[in-house]
């Protein structure tokens, strides 16, 4: 019967274990489900993102290296033309017109055709307009045109644009298609005129040297350089007529019957690509980027012809692909096999975990009690060493008070002085980076210490109610420096034996002021006759409460001075035995003193008004006999 219980309860507490298991199961299923879900989603929009960026930066790739062609050829074109222009062979044949001279020149237009391959002719015509020297590139040569073919050119109107040009630029005509005797030349040859007049001494014409620039050479760079592009690269001229598309017969519409541009076709998008210099516009057909493309740099400076036809051309980036959907996700299924891997690992891996976490969980809720309750004991047993270690101080500076027939009121006065006197200089300038805080309760805590010293004192001097000789003042100033050995002393066994330092910090400001608290200001203090800033802060602070409850509390060789002979001998010492600004911070807060000497009051006073009770003495004499003060 027995047997059969603890079986009956071992199962329910099996039963029960696996319903939580599977709680903590599906509690975990459903956001990690949910997670997978919009990591997939993240993963889909940053993949689409990337593939965007990439996109565009192949677009900005391909208009920069389209602008970059089409001002290398210009470029080079031009600086054959000044090269023409500067030839000795034109100069000596314009000069004297003998053959050899003309030979000359067509073997050097001869030699520029063949090796660059960049003209369909060059030519050297007279003032008159008649072709003084020609040369043709027919079928990858160049070759001279005999005299008899040499044609007149002066109704042309790259002829008379160039023979008008009084300055040293040049005239580049528009790109467009070649025309012989009036009629567009078959198949097209696009061109580029490029022309500058030789003007002699007086500024009179001597001829004008013209190259035919092959611009196909140009635009097909372009279309290859498009190709690379996400898209449907196209070249426009700055009226909007296409000078290269990937649809050929929508070329040169403003030469040819069609009449088809892009600003008609699309008037719109045209309209905004044509007042801007560069940009994206999206649209039904994709983004369309575009650029503004100079193929003349400074040409206001090099050609003369004020309507520059080859100035801002626009290259037109049509990124059909830029709208990317689900389709293209789909096409790179292969980076979704990870996660289609780890999905279902996680969900096994996700059970095993809640199984394990299940039985951690009563251990994790005993753990955190225990850890509870031992915070707590150690909160509780650290409050109690800070008490004991704040009551010990307390405990010895009061025994080595009771020597001096001092009372612990004496301490709990003193200390609370510190305090009030430290408060009102902390927003001082010179003060405020010392008296933080944290320091400010330090000070308060170690205020009762200043005395400790005394112990070492023998009573026939420490207890003497007449005036001490000047022997026994000596070994009365001693107390100084037997308190700070013995703190020193300390501070260094709780150096050495703690690894934390706030014992050593609490215990230096204590050594400090029971070394230092009988300086004074001016330098004749004791013991080691320090001045101004050299004191430290926290020992000038002690002289100022320590010499006022001496001064205004009863003592062996006195009794208790009133408030205003008190008050009266505190400023006496300003800028002589105190730091003028602690003073002044003491003037603002002495209400607070009397205050606290009231609260702590030994028993009550016998106030006298500058009389001392057992011998007659100055208090400038009071101060050096150092008698309590």
């Amino acid at each position: 019967m027995i047997f059969s219980n603890r079986v009956g309860d071992r199962d329910k507490r099996f039963s029960g274990f696996n319903r939580l298991v599977r709680a903590r199961f599906i509690a975990l299923f459903i956001p990690l489900t949910l997670l997978n879900i919009a990591a997939l989603m993240l993963a889909n929009s940053l993949y689409i993102n990337v593939e965007q960026a990439k996109q565009q930066a192949l677009v900005q790739a391909a208009i920069e290296v389209g602008t970059n062609l089409a001002q290398h050829d210009l470029t080079t074109v031009m600086s054959h033309l000044e090269f023409l222009t500067a030839s000795e062979n034109v100069e000596s044949y314009l000069d004297n017109g003998i053959d050899d001279s003309k030979a000359h020149i067509e073997r050097e237009f001869l030699n520029l055709a063949n090796t660059s391959q960049l003209y369909d002719q060059i030519r050297l015509i007279s003032p008159s307009g008649i072709e003084l020297v020609r040369i043709d590139y027919f079928d990858e040569q160049a070759v001279a045109v005999v005299p008899e073919l040499l044609q007149d050119k002066s109704n042309r109107y790259y002829f008379q644009e160039a023979a008008a040009i009084t300055t040293d630029k040049m005239y580049i005509s528009a790109l467009d298609l070649n025309v012989e005797n009036g009629v567009i030349e078959q198949p097209l040859k696009p061109m580029i005129r490029f022309a500058k007049p030789l003007k002699d001494e007086n500024g009179e014409l001597r001829g004008v040297i013209v190259l035919n620039y092959f611009a196909n050479l140009l635009l097909d760079k372009f279309r290859n350089q498009m190709m690379f592009a996400p898209g449907e690269g196209a070249l426009l001229n700055k009226d909007g007529y296409w000078l290269s598309s990937r649809d050929p017969s929508q070329e040169w519409g403003f030469m040819l019957d069609h009449k088809l541009s892009f600003g008609t076709d699309s008037p719109e998008l045209w309209q905004t690509i044509s007042l801007a210099e560069k940009g994206s516009v999206e649209n039904s057909d994709g983004l369309v980027t575009f650029a503004t493309v100079h193929p003349i740099k400074d040409i206001d400076k090099k050609v003369a012809n004020r309507d520059h036809f080859i100035d801002e051309w626009r290259i037109i980036i049509v990124n059909t692909y830029w709208g990317l959907g689900p389709a293209l996700v789909l096409s790179k299924i292969e980076f979704l096999y990870p996660a289609l891997i780890i999905y279902p690992i996680g969900l096994i891996l996700l059970w095993f975990w809640a199984r394990a976490s299940v039985g951690r969980k009563c251990a994790e809720r005993e753990l955190k009690k225990l850890n509870k309750t031992l915070t707590l004991r150690v909160a509780e047993r650290t409050k109690e060493l800070a008490v004991i270690k704040d009551v010990t101080i307390l405990s010895m500076a009061t025994l080595a008070e009771t020597r001096d027939n001092e009372t612990g009121q004496h301490l709990r006065r003193t200390q609370t002085y510190v305090k009030l006197l430290a408060e009102e200089l902390q927003d001082h300038p010179d003060f405020h980076d010392f008296l933080s805080d944290k320091n400010i309760d330090l000070l308060y805590k170690s205020a009762p210490l200043h005395d400790i010293g005394k112990v070492g004192i023998p009573d026939d001097i420490l207890l003497k109610p007449a005036k001490l000789t000047d022997f026994e003042f000596e070994i009365m100033k001693r107390h100084t420096t037997y308190g700070s050995n013995a703190i020193s002393s300390s501070i260094h066994t709780l150096t050495s034996e703690l690894a934390e330092n706030d014992g050593p910090t609490f215990l230096q400001f204590a050594q400090d002021i029971a070394h230092y608290h009988h300086e004074k200001w001016d330098g004749r203090g004791y013991p080691n006759g320090l001045s101004g800033d050299d004191i430290p802060i926290a020992a000038r602070i002690m002289a100022i409460a320590d010499v006022f409850d001496a001064l205004s509390c009863k003592r062996v060789y006195k009794g208790a001075f009133s408030r205003d002979k008190t008050e009266s001998i505190m400023l006496e010492g300003r800028g002589t035995h105190f730091d003028p600004r602690m003073i002044d911070a003491f003037c603002r807060v002495n209400d607070s003193f009397w205050e606290v000497k009231a609260l702590f009051e030994d028993e009550p006073p016998e106030v006298t008004n500058g009389c001392i009770e057992h011998f007659p003495v100055e208090y400038s004499q009071l101060i050096n006999f150092g008698q309590g003060i």
